[in-house]
């Protein structure tokens, strides 16, 4: 696994002045990080879970969080204090590497405050952190800012994909410098609370969905986010549920949002994007004590991920679409002390279970392809690649005519992703696809993508889609489902057929 890179792809260009391609690829090169992690917190602190040094860690951890780098007197300067012998803390560091483990900077946490409003706050946190990372030899950073580190939206700031507050802004373009600078093998992973992330479908205000546009600024760079599952209570879901945490619905249904993607607001015209398998780590505590509330016993949480990796139902009361989630990344839990105090229960039960999944393969598989907003006769095309595909070549169509190709890596371990720019185009409909053809010559065609551009004089006609049953509808929604129009009843119905219920669809003459 590992970063992304810009690579020029020959293309094959129709002679059409009316479109502009600038292909890029994102993804991330295959590295020694594995399919499946399991993510522990190390204590660089003493309180009641006792002090481990890091020659002491267990071998069965892939990912250990140092944490934390925190601030003190200037609120932008990272600071980290090893809490025992530094040259031994160094040692330990390299030592863990040899064995195959990342060792990674946790940055802030519930107590360490970082504030980077201005450029020359942004600078003073840059020279600091990579100062640490330098002289300790850290594989990645963690991004764990929670309440006192200004992770707040400002007033105005209401477009996740343009934020205007400044520590948001600061903060993506300060995860870029460093991804650019340390390369494919360096580790950005993100370990939010759950109010900053999936709280964004109640509103996008305050904390609420505050970490959303840093997740979308930076999820080109982003390894992998660990939202955590607990001190929440529970969260409006996908389908209009309030799940308790500490149960298998409440896990699914979380992971599901992050995966589908979700409404922002509860606005189903303002939705935020889905993240990829392989960018999902599911955090929980190790024991009761080691937070506040949401501990979940092993056998509830097995339920949670055969379902969510096998696809296999406990019969809860969430349901969820299609064959399940394969790739999920794997767990991460606060913390490695809190587990060995209370018997090493988190990694005693999670690295049999995810050892004991089937090795992933690599496949040809389709390609996705969607659309930017329509402006003026601009748009942008993206194409996304799932990760572990044999593909070799793609050919973007349109119509019956390929205005673009090129080649691709197979079985890289990362989705990739193609944009190309498409600029004034003539009112009427064009229809997309994405071929991809491996190295045998076996071909997969994706879903066709209809684009309209309209007269920007002329008002939009309303039109009606086909009933989706993972989407989410708001009351008033008007869906086609058999040849027949069904209007909702309800705020939020997602999974239930119209016709099966005049209560929540009802029928129009």
């Amino acid at each position: 696994m590992s970063k992304k890179f810009n690579k020029i792809l020959s293309l094959v260009i129709v002679a059409m002045l009316s479109i502009l391609f600038v292909p890029s690829i994102k993804t991330k090169a295959a590295t020694n990080l594995g399919d499946r992690l399991l993510v522990g917190y190390w204590h660089n602190f003493i309180n009641g879970a006792g002090v481990i040094k890091l020659s002491e860690v267990s071998n069965s951890w892939d990912v250990i969080n140092v944490s934390f780098g925190e601030t003190f007197g200037d609120k932008a300067v990272v600071e980290l204090h090893p809490v025992y012998d530094e040259v031994e803390f160094i040692k330990d560091i390299k030592n863990l590497q040899l064995k195959g483990k990342k060792v990674v900077l946790s940055l802030g946490g519930a107590e360490g405050a970082i504030k980077i409003s201005t450029e020359a706050d942004r600078q003073k946190f840059m020279t600091s952190v990579v100062g640490l990372i330098e002289k300790y030899g850290f594989d990645g950073i963690d991004i764990d800012l929670e309440g006192g580190s200004g992770m707040i939206l400002q007033s105005g700031d209401t477009d996740f994909r343009n934020p205007t507050t400044p520590q948001i802004v600061n903060f993506i373009k300060s995860i870029k410098e460093l991804d650019k600078k340390y390369g494919s093998n360096f580790i950005i992973s993100m370990a939010p609370e759950l109010s900053y992330v999936q709280g964004g479908i109640i509103a996008y205000a305050n904390n609420w969905g505050a970490y959303l546009p840093l997740i979308h600024g930076v999820r080109d760079q982003l390894d992998y986010l660990q939202v955590q599952h607990y001190n929440s209570g529970g969260n409006l879901c996908l389908d209009g549920n309030t799940y308790k945490e500490g149960t298998a619905d409440f896990h699914v249904s979380m992971i599901d949002m992050l995966l589908k993607g979700f409404p922002i607001g509860g606005n189903k015209n303002n939705m935020f994007p889905p993240l990829r398998q392989n960018q999902i780590v599911i955090g929980v505590p190790s024991s009761t004590p080691s937070a506040g509330s949401g501990y979940t016993a092993p056998a509830e949480m097995k339920k949670a991920l055969d379902y969510l990796i096998k696809g296999q139902s406990f019969g809860g009361q969430y349901k969820m679409e299609g064959n399940g989630y394969p790739e999920l990344r794997g767990m991460m839990t606060w913390s490695i002390n809190w587990d060995v105090k209370y018997n090493s229960e988190f990694i005693n039960n999670y690295r049999p279970y995810f050892d004991a999944l089937p090795k992933l393969n690599d496949a040809l598989k389709k390609a996705s392809i969607s659309s930017s907003d329509v402006v003026n006769g601009n748009y942008e095309l993206t194409v996304n690649i799932p990760s572990r595909n044999t593909a070799t070549s793609y050919k973007v169509i349109e119509g019956i005519t390929a205005i673009a190709s090129g080649t691709l890596k197979p079985s890289l371990t990362e989705a990739q992703v193609i944009t190309n720019k498409i600029i004034n185009k003539q009112i009427g409909s064009y229809k997309y696809t994405v071929v991809l053809t491996d190295e045998k010559g076996q071909a997969v065609t994706s879903s066709e993508l209809v684009v309209t551009v309209q007269d920007p004089n002329e008002k939009p006609k309303p039109s009606v889609d086909n009933y989706n049953p993972a989407h989410p509808y708001t009351f008033g929604d008007i869906v086609i489902y058999n040849g027949k129009e069904y209007k909702s009843q309800g705020w939020w119905v997602v999974g239930i057929t119209p016709g099966t219920n005049d209560g929540v669809w009802k029928p129009i003459k």
